[in-house]
């Protein structure tokens, strides 16, 4: 069993959204997950619309009061086929009291995992955004720690926190945890994102994915349905980067062949070395035809709409223009001109004001 923690001092980095959405796609793949919120601001559990006062909570389980104690199979709400979560509510907050005189703290929810009696394949779990006993939890009980980086400077120095952390827990317990960096939230058109993305690459230097998560309003829309991206729109940029997130740890962890994974993702995923800008073009193409084959219809409906619109304004102005100079050839000329005699020769000069009030009552 593979426990995946989603870590990172930062808030607003995107550790629930991955959280969700990497547990789901796992799923799709033929994973059975458990995903555990370990957040008492319980926003996994309200991202997958649950309702821990039914079932009760994770604090059920870490809780050293023996009258409120749960196993985790007691507490576990199960979300579709293959995918449960573990609910978080607020009483989560106080285990940092309770555990703050308990020996051992730092394992109680690695002895929890170790009484599971369903065999999952992968366990994620969903950390707090601060360094307190119940992230320590979370990275004692891991294997795979996930670092969510959004394009922001703040979230990549919050990064050196947690891996001080990590090497606490190397040195005390000889926990070895496999520390990887995940790009979230990236926008290939702005300078600074590319920069961002050019110092997390030097600094973890191969303890990157490769896949990068890019910005996706659809990622932001699921939260109100309380369904991952997967089932709310298979076609969204979200589902496609988490899919290839999703591939990358089945691969890294031998669940998939190498070949596979190279052929299935092809032009998606480069290498490290190649330029942000060949990335970017190769993910932009592929999405790009992934998005436009199945919505052809709804495409040439629209551009018949505005074809058609475009025709009518043309049409309207066109005639105004015909309108307006047939009433003008067909005025009186006397009207719009004042005879005048020079040396006994009768002429003829324009009266300008007079053809401006024409003109303003025509195009009334």
């Amino acid at each position: 069993m593979q426990v995946i923690a989603v870590a990172n001092q930062k808030g607003g980095c995107g550790k629930t959204t991955t959280a969700i959405n990497l547990s789901s796609s796992l799923v799709i793949k033929g994973k059975k997950v458990l995903l555990i919120d370990c957040d008492p601001q319980s926003h996994a559990t309200m991202g997958l619309n649950v309702d821990a006062a039914e079932s009760g909570s994770l604090y059920n389980v870490l809780t050293t009061r023996t009258a409120e104690q749960l196993s985790i199979e007691d507490v576990t709400v199960e979300i579709k086929d293959n995918f449960d979560i573990v609910p978080s509510d607020a009483l989560l907050s106080a285990i940092e009291q309770e555990f703050a005189d308990l020996d051992s703290r730092e394992s109680s929810l690695l002895r929890a995992l170790g009484r599971l009696s369903k065999n999952y394949d992968y366990v994620v779990l969903d950390c707090p955004p601060s360094i307190g006993h119940l992230c320590i939890n979370c990275l004692r009980a891991c294997n795979i720690a996930l670092i969510p980086i959004d394009m922001s400077l703040f979230s990549l120095r919050g990064v050196a926190r947690l891996t001080d952390i990590l090497a606490m827990l190397s040195n005390a317990v000889g926990h070895q945890v496999d520390c990887r960096a995940l790009i979230t939230m990236y926008d290939s058109r702005t300078r600074y994102s590319r920069l961002v993305l050019e110092k997390v690459r030097e600094q973890f230097r191969t303890n990157v994915f490769e896949t990068v998560i890019r910005y996706n309003i659809r990622l932001r829309e699921t939260v109100d349905y309380g369904v991952p991206v997967s089932d709310y729109d298979r076609m969204a940029i979200g589902h496609y980067d988490y899919s290839m997130l999703a591939e990358e740890i089945l691969c890294s962890a031998g669940s998939i062949p190498k070949g596979k994974i190279d052929k299935s993702v092809q032009g998606y995923i480069q290498n490290v070395s190649d330029s942000i800008s060949t990335q970017d073009h190769a993910l932009g193409t592929v999405q790009m035809i992934r998005i436009l084959i199945p919505k052809c219809p709804l495409i040439l409906k629209w551009l018949m709409i505005w074809f058609r619109l475009i025709q009518t304004f043309l049409m309207n102005m066109r005639m105004n223009w015909t309108r307006n100079r047939i009433i003008c050839k067909s005025l009186d000329r006397s009207v719009l001109r004042k005879p005048r005699y020079e040396g006994g020769v009768e002429r003829y000069k324009p009266r300008k004001d007079t053809f401006r009030k024409m003109l303003r009552k025509v195009s009334r």
